[in-house]
């Protein structure tokens, strides 16, 4: 049964993936959140900060994650994944999978940035595009959820439910095989240029 971390559940489109993969009844999911509440029926590492080195290398170490086949990571800047990723490497090094997905956006691709005219975006896109080259090694990919309707997505109007990003999410993860890793996916398994 594979082992699935999702680092970032608290709400949105991070706790629709667990409960998609919570669904598959194939699949162990352990969830990270911020707060200290920890999810119902799920595995939870609770009061966990990614900006914190201490707080990543303590989840790390928690029993539930000795052993890891997939790692699926949400937040919007580039030093966190490599923190994250760095700390859990040991358990995914143990996994079969060894998969590592980053929920990345199309402004990341640098392809799509050219004759952009939706405006500033210059952090959030510099962000998006340095985790997407963070890509090396292992079966690793960055995968574009589309337009959430999560907090941030019906700031700026409409938006997928986080529920049909979560199962396209899955599906992509489903099928990863090693000759994917470095590629750009979008959530319905479409290709995207870098």
């Amino acid at each position: 049964m594979p082992k699935v971390l999702v680092v970032g559940a608290s709400r949105g489109l991070g706790l629709a993936l667990v409960e998609e993969l919570r669904s598959r009844s194939s699949i162990s999911v352990i969830a990270t959140v911020r707060g200290s509440i920890p999810l119902e029926g799920i595995d939870t590492l609770t009061d966990v900060d990614i900006s914190s080195d201490d707080s990543i290398a303590a989840a790390a170490q928690h029993p539930l994650v000795k052993e890891l086949d997939v790692i699926i990571y949400l937040s919007i800047n580039v030093v966190s994944p490599h923190r994250v990723v760095s700390a859990f490497l040991p358990a995914l090094r143990k996994g079969e999978d060894k998969k590592i997905v980053f929920i990345s956006s199309r402004a990341g691709s640098l392809h799509t940035q050219i004759g952009n005219t939706f405006g500033f975006m210059g952090p959030y896109t510099v962000t998006k595009a340095g985790c997407n080259m963070l890509a090396e090694g292992f079966i690793i990919v960055p995968v574009h959820p589309g337009w959430v309707a999560t907090d941030m997505g019906k700031l700026l109007g409409g938006g997928i439910e986080p529920k049909d990003s979560a199962q396209g999410i899955v599906r992509v993860v489903e099928g990863l095989k090693r000759e994917d890793s470095a590629k750009f996916f979008q959530f319905d398994g479409t290709l995207l240029p870098w």
